[in-house]
């Protein structure tokens, strides 16, 4: 008995020194029949618990473990009635997955076991060795629970010969400690294949449907999972978490890609400066059945609202917009004051073209490079450009090609006036819908004009802000005819299907117009 108590200190000792170092801890229940091979009276109950410990794989499917577990039944023995039997036993197996929920295996046994002594049934008691064998057929329910049947057999050996041998036959149930309390999700991020993007506020709309970073998992549960599902949630810019990637099944090992999507809000046009924003990935998964979770954070950088880069020029057109209150109230008002100097209707869009312009002139509009932020310098890049939104132009009567562009097409664009970007290498300006189809071009008085898209464009060199109309048309038309197979023509209600305008509350700051006078005396000047 003593041995015994020392035994039972060991197993214990070793079951939670174990925990943290083996992957899989267990404890196996298991409960059935001894069916006797000696001359006893009828077959007797028993029951088994142990710890079982998985420290390596194999085959990716199977496992080698050891275990260790005390038992208790009772026997009837030659000449005696019912004894209590326990024993102490140590094992080593061998586990094979057939499927997700379906394994087997097989252990091996040895340990001491221990009749105590009875003097009611005039018994001295005994011990001995003990050895076996037994075999497993299991059903994983859950990760962390597993059941199941076994056989096998048991020697309870002493000398000169075995006290007993026995056939087991039971059920068997299983936790797994390392899966259930102690345990998290094996599906883990490969953090080498961690994209993190940047966050351009102009285009937070965009982001619902085009990637800013990607996340690269891998499945490291024992089996396959499914209904997986990835979600991200930035809590500076979103209300709730949004779903960008579904998966149906990903096999044990292998890795999947989550592209990062989401519905930003319109608080993301707030940011002003550059600031980190981090986003919560989570992985949600059903393994044999239970929920799983899994999150990794993604450091970001959400750009300034003027940030862009020149990788696809229509991207520009996301500045343009006939809503931003000043450059509208701007051309509302040169409308208001020149309509009535139309004679022909036909020419509307190019009267309101000469009248803009000089409109422009007469407010101290200017042309000023930007070095540190240039199209020249960031054409067909990833490198960030600072772009303004009209209101600032008109704020700071002045700005690169980049900025002029911008303003001028969303003048004609709050006018119901349709617009294009012109790109050359190194340069970009605009261009307006004459309103004339090709059976009108006789109506304009010089072939300053782009036929495309079934359009005739009038073209502007709008850096030429404080020359003639005719200077700033004659040296677009020049420019467009110059780069041949190099320049892009790109209507900017194309280009807002893929990046949408965005409008900027504040925008609605005082502009000091100019008088009507030198309105009217700038459409006078510069006839269309």
């Amino acid at each position: 008995m003593r041995l015994l108590k020392k035994l039972y200190t060991a197993l214990f000792l070793i079951f939670f020194s174990a925990i943290p170092l083996f992957a899989d801890t267990e404890l196996k229940l298991l409960g059935g029949f001894n069916l006797s091979l000696e001359k006893i009276s009828k077959n007797s109950p028993g029951i088994t618990a142990a710890f079982e410990f998985s420290p390596f794989s194999l085959f990716d499917n199977d496992s080698l473990f050891w275990s260790a577990g005390v038992s208790y039944s009772s026997i009837v023995a030659k000449k005696v009635t019912t004894l209590s039997l326990f024993d102490a036993q140590f094992s080593v197996g061998y586990n094979h997955k057939i499927m997700d929920t379906v394994s087997v295996g097989a252990e091996g046994l040895f340990g001491v076991w221990s009749a105590p002594k009875n003097v009611q049934k005039d018994f001295d008691g005994v011990s001995g060795l003990l050895f076996g064998l037994r075999a497993y057929g299991n059903y994983h329910f859950f990760p962390e629970l597993t059941a199941g049947a076994y056989i096998g057999y048991k020697n309870y050996y002493c000398r000169p010969q075995p006290f007993a041998q026995n056939f087991e036959l039971g059920l068997l149930l299983k936790y797994n400690f390392s899966r259930g309390i102690f345990g998290s999700s094996a599906v883990v991020p490969v953090e080498e294949e961690i994209q993190q993007g940047l966050l351009f506020p102009v285009f937070y709309s965009r982001y619902a449907d085009h990637d800013f970073g990607s996340v690269t998992f891998v499945n490291n549960e024992k089996n396959a999972i499914r209904d997986v599902e990835v979600s991200v949630f930035i809590e500076q810019f979103m209300t709730n978490p949004d779903v960008c990637a579904r998966f149906d099944v990903i096999e044990k090992g292998e890795s999947f890609t989550a592209y990062l999507t989401a519905f930003l809000n319109e608080n993301i046009l707030n940011t002003l400066i550059s600031q980190k924003a981090d986003a919560k990935v989570t992985v949600t998964y059903r393994s044999l059945g239970k929920l799983m979770r899994t999150v990794q954070n993604v450091e970001l950088t959400a750009l300034s609202r003027n940030s862009m880069t020149w990788e696809d020029d229509r991207a520009a057109a996301a500045f343009i917009s006939g809503r931003d209150a000043s450059a509208s109230a701007f051309a509302r008002k040169v409308k208001s004051i020149v309509q009535g100097e139309i004679k022909d209707k036909r020419l509307e869009n190019l009267y309101y073209g000469a009248a803009l312009f000089g409109a422009l002139k007469a407010y101290g509009m200017n042309y000023v490079v930007d070095p540190s932020s240039a199209f020249t310098d960031n054409v067909g890049t990833a490198s960030i450009d600072f772009l303004k939104f009209p209101y600032q132009t008109l704020l700071y009567r002045g700005g690169d090609c980049d900025d002029l562009t911008i303003l001028n097409c969303a003048l004609f664009e709050s006018l119901g006036i349709e617009t294009a970007l012109i790109t050359v290498p190194g340069h970009i300006f605009m261009a307006f819908d004459s309103g004339l189809d090709d059976s009108q071009i006789a109506l304009i008085s010089d072939e300053i004009y782009i036929m495309e898209n079934n359009k005739v464009w009038i073209p502007v060199e709008i850096t030429l802000c404080q020359d003639s109309y005719y200077l700033a048309k004659k040296t677009a038309i020049n420019e467009w005819k110059k780069f041949k197979g190099e320049r892009e023509l790109i209507p900017v209600r194309e280009a807002w299907k893929e990046f949408k305008a965005v409008g900027i509350p504040e925008s609605d700051v005082i502009i000091e117009m100019p008088i009507k006078s030198e309105i009217i005396d700038g459409l006078n000047k510069n006839k269309y």
